[in-house]
């Protein structure tokens, strides 16, 4: 793994790299690092990582502005966000981050955030659909939610918003239920994706908008705050 550690107190580095110089050892595993004290300097690096571990405080540009300049170049790297403030949870959705630990760092928090990010990188999931020119292979994380549209539905992904010549419910059936929920009948929204909600309406990380039904609102904000204590 190819890791990037931004952040501007030394100490804190020093010791995540002791950290992941054991965890390397343990799981038997190449680790490779680059350290940052600042966010613009990270944001000037023309490397790719596999995992970048951002702190939410720094001074001349904060960790969560770093991570979206990062998302409006396309950098689909894993963000792990390092925090005194736990309440920075929400915050992080804005970005799909991917995890948040709290400082002092505990190491065996640490070492199931990059053993679960292992597991998610082996396992992949994809769906394969038939559309009128092709059939498509895609990544379950890159849907973002799902519209039906009379008898066929609408694939709303990073990069396409796809016919799907199926009714939601059929397409409903071929997603995971841990991370997928059905907010509406005419929708279907990936938890991964929710940057906020409201009682009526849910919004994505790309600033688009669904509609949270009244029978489904109660389940919905449970569904999603179980989601978020699972990722967290």
């Amino acid at each position: 793994m190819r890791i990037a550690i931004c952040d501007d107190e030394k100490f804190f580095r020093n010791e995540l790299k002791k950290a992941l110089d054991l965890y390397s050892k343990e799981r038997k595993t190449d680790i490779l690092y680059d350290e940052f004290s600042d966010g613009h300097d990270l944001l000037a690096c023309r490397n790719s990582y596999d995992i970048i571990f951002m702190d939410y405080q720094m001074d001349s540009i904060d960790g969560l502005e770093t991570a979206k300049k990062l998302r409006i170049n396309n950098n689909k790297t894993t963000i792990i966000f390092l925090t005194s403030y736990p309440k920075i949870v929400f915050d992080t959705f804005q970005v799909n981050a991917f995890r948040f630990l709290v400082k002092p760092l505990e190491y065996e928090k640490l070492r199931q955030a990059l053993d679960d990010y292992r597991d998610t990188v082996n396992s992949e999931k994809y769906i394969v659909i038939k559309t009128d020119e092709l059939t498509k292979r895609i990544p379950v994380n890159d849907i973002i939610y799902a519209e039906a549209s009379d008898k066929y539905c609408y694939i709303r992904t990073e990069k396409d918003n796809i016919l799907y010549k199926k009714t939601l419910s059929e397409f409903e059936s071929m997603l995971p239920e841990e991370s997928f929920f059905r907010c509406h009948r005419s929708y279907i929204v990936n938890f991964s994706h929710i940057v906020s909600h409201t009682s009526t309406d849910i919004l994505f990380d790309n600033n688009e908008k669904a509609l949270i039904s009244k029978v489904k609102a109660s389940a919905f904000k449970k569904g999603f705050l179980d989601y978020v204590k699972k990722t967290s």
